[in-house]
């Protein structure tokens, strides 16, 4: 089977809701019935956060939702800013040799606009003067933006345009790939209430799962073949994790460490680690990150670089992985479709594609930016089912990847054979 295009998408799908479904929706009618290869974060997502299911059980939904092939986002991506967040996840759908066009969400009414605001260019003093002033990426990067033309304003308002931007410029280094932006219907990005009849935010819809379950008003924001899946789910865990774990993990592993340590493992910059270390015995992994946040450093921020800490050794820093580029495709789930494309790859992926983890991958590594991006992939799993179980299983070396039909309403199209 020879696809001529292939669709390719960055995601948390935490969890897989209408809106992205409404997303497959515009690229199918602009493209036809494609494939869709999506690279999904794993076991901790891009706010800092933990997902509300595991990594298998959002490849599942995503599956339900019509995605083709589901594939891992390493941790040394998704705990990153926007910029490395894009660049992570862009890298990994050019290496996989079948995906053409990248498809990201924004509210840029006119993508074109988006397109001429990612050809401009600002000088490192430029960014020295804005961050400066006591701001932050996000809003350094609007002020810079409107000083070159007032039209770019309205572009970063929305968190989304902000990431469209960086999906943008990572294509540059990957021209193979064309954008195909979809613009964002619905509720806007990161709203805290459902709004029946509408496309609801992933931050709504967890906090409606996590506070009353699969509610009426959380299962009008997901997709009917989704509903049973999640039913399941919350079945055999109720939604969430067990906080004092993780204060406790945080605090042990600052009070036996030091400043020094943390930055030279983490991303943390212009002595933020200070201001960590003076604030380390607030009680809390949530009151540590309210004291260190300020206008200049964000809560997503202080999270992800806590999170960074926790994954690091000395063998193994954050910093050193997240540095290279990836090293390796890692599968979570396919369809019918998927399981084409997947044969198609072992012929054109310029990365080893892992189907599974075995007892010795580690040990042959091809070299160290494998062995640490997959050491801190693996960890960030162990710590997901800690914090969520009570325990580590090593789930990576046993699960295998999710395997589903293309969905019923796709199974006679050109996609499905």
């Amino acid at each position: 089977m020879d696809f001529t295009s292939v669709a390719g998408i960055v995601a948390e799908y935490n969890p897989f809701h209408r809106g992205h479904g409404h997303q497959l929706a515009e690229i199918r009618r602009t493209l036809g019935p494609v494939p869709v290869v999506a690279v999904m974060s794993g076991s901790l997502t891009q706010r800092g956060e933990l997902p509300l299911w595991d990594k298998w059980q959002r490849a599942a939904l995503a599956l339900a939702g019509g995605v083709d092939l589901v594939l891992e986002l390493p941790v040394t991506g998704s705990l990153q800013s926007a910029q490395g967040f894009a660049r992570t996840g862009v890298a990994c759908l050019a290496a996989t040799g079948v995906v053409t066009h990248l498809s990201f969400g924004c509210e840029a009414e006119d993508p074109e606009l988006l397109l001429r605001l990612s050809r401009e260019r600002f000088t490192p003093e430029d960014w020295q003067q804005a961050l400066g002033r006591g701001l932050s990426y996000a809003r350094a990067a609007e002020e810079l933006a409107a000083g070159r033309n007032p039209a770019y304003r309205q572009l970063l308002t929305g968190s989304n345009n902000l990431l469209a931007l960086e999906y943008v410029k990572a294509l540059e280094d990957f021209p193979g790939l064309a954008p195909l932006p979809v613009h964002r219907a619905g509720t806007a990005y990161g709203d805290a209430a459902l709004e029946e009849g509408r496309l609801p935010s992933a931050t709504a819809l967890r906090r409606e799962i996590v506070e009353r379950g699969l509610t009426e008003a959380a299962c009008d924001g997901l997709l009917a073949a989704e509903v049973p899946l999640c039913r399941q789910y919350l079945a055999q865990r109720r939604a969430g994790y067990d906080e004092s774990r993780l204060d406790a993990l945080v605090s042990w592993t600052l009070e036996t460490g030091t400043p020094e340590a943390f930055a030279a493992r983490t991303q943390v910059s212009e002595g933020l680690e200070d201001l960590i270390w003076k604030n380390r015995r607030t009680g809390s992994f949530q009151t540590l990150v309210e004291a260190c946040t300020t206008r200049r450093y964000p809560a997503s921020r202080i999270r992800r670089l806590l999170w960074q800490w926790l994954l690091s050794s000395e063998a193994a820093p954050f910093t050193a992985a997240a540095r290279e580029s990836p090293r390796y495709l890692r599968v979570l789930g396919f369809n019918e479709t998927g399981r084409v494309l997947l044969r198609t790859m072992k012929q054109r992926a310029k990365l080893p594609v892992l189907t599974g983890i075995q007892k010795d991958t580690l040990a042959k590594a091809p070299d160290e930016a494998f062995r640490q991006q997959l050491t801190l992939d693996l960890r960030a799993q162990d710590l997901y089912d800690l914090l969520t179980e009570g325990k580590i299983t090593g789930r990576d070396y046993k699960n295998k990847p999710v395997m589903a039909p293309c969905p019923p309403e796709r199974g006679k199209g050109p996609a499905c054979g």
